[in-house]
């Protein structure tokens, strides 16, 4: 017992440790990174709670992967530049935490509105609003990443990002990145259970508690689930690498779909990458629950107790989409 608290802290204090230690390093204002090559950069897209923390982590098992954080060796950390990189980022890549545009209605953290209809002019960008100077320094980012846990190692520089503010920018990440292959993977997640579950395990969901009703916050979820996915689809016909993956065919069949996933992003499968009972896991890594096992029915429980009058909020917000997807009305 006592042995598993000091060993939770541990964890926590390196987790914070290795997500912040960029601060210490001051390279990045008098180095040129330009010998670091950045090679067919992967963006996983979703949701909060979409799931793309475990296919993140298959992935950072992969020797030849990196994230903002670290490469093989931390596969379990932070791996969002928008929140560990928010300070030094342009504008337009962050806002869940840093430099959010001011709202008279909604605070930081913003993590399920953002793309709601009352903020979604705010945080969207496409191909067209792209500067040099926000290219250059974005690339620059990625380069001195890139330097920091692939300090001369040929081929390890693929790096993976799960930031999901990303989802409502795909065509501008790409033209940020014009001409280095980036890769997109969509990873949706039945919307009648993830706006659902939203409403009690987000952050920013609850804290409008007590100022809006428990339909309104619901239907806060669903315009930001509709409107991620909207303009994810609306941005896939601009790039040139885009795929989609259902998180539940993930979970039912991690081997068959992680070898579809590292076939398009053009990397080697490894037996590794899959969650093995026996994995140890770095230090630094917090929510373990994340990995083994495979929790196959992740919408069951919510799908049990939705009500009517919740799936009527859900099916005015993103029927289109759920269709599109294949999710069906739980009630019907």
């Amino acid at each position: 017992m006592i042995d598993s608290y000091v060993r939770d802290i541990a964890d926590y204090v390196y987790y914070v440790y290795r997500r912040n230690n960029w601060m210490l390093d001051l390279s990045r204002h008098f180095r040129n990174f330009s010998q670091y090559k950045i090679e067919k950069p992967i963006f996983l897209l979703g949701t909060q709670g979409g799931g793309l923390t475990l296919l993140s982590r298959m992935l950072r098992r992969n020797s030849k992967v990196i994230s903002v954080t670290g490469n093989y060796n931390y596969w379990a950390g932070a791996d969002e530049m928008q929140n560990v990189l928010g300070p030094i980022l342009p504008k337009s890549l962050t806002g869940i935490k840093h430099k959010a545009s001011p709202d008279d209605v909604f605070d930081i953290p913003r993590g399920w509105l953002y793309a709601t209809d009352r903020l979604i002019d705010k945080y969207r960008s496409n191909e067209n609003d792209v500067t040099t100077d926000e290219r250059n320094q974005f690339q620059k980012i990625i380069r001195w990443i890139i330097s920091k846990y692939n300090p001369g190692v040929s081929g390890m520089s693929r790096l993976v990002d799960k930031s999901q503010i990303f989802t409502i920018k795909v065509s501008y990440i790409d033209a940020m990145l014009q001409g280095l292959n980036s890769l997109f993977v969509l990873i949706t997640r039945n919307p009648y259970a993830v706006c659902f579950r939203s409403v009690d395990k987000a952050k920013s969901l609850k804290k409008l508690e007590g100022r809006f009703s428990y339909d309104e916050r619901l239907s806060f979820a669903a315009q930001h689930w509709a409107n991620s996915m909207k303009f994810t689809l609306m941005d896939s016909s601009k790039v040139e690498n885009f795929l989609i993956l259902k998180v539940e065919d993930l979970l039912s069949s991690p081997e068959k779909h992680l070898k579809i996933l590292c076939n398009f992003l053009d990397l080697e499968y490894m037996k590794e990458m899959l969650p093995q009972k026996n994995d140890q896991f770095p230090l630094g890594t917090i929510r373990k629950s994340r990995w083994y096992p495979i929790r196959k029915n992740i919408n069951e429980q919510y799908l049990e107790k939705i009500d009517k009058n919740s799936v009527d909020i859900i099916v005015r917000e993103c029927e289109q989409y759920a269709d599109q997807f294949n999710y069906t009305n739980p009630l019907h």
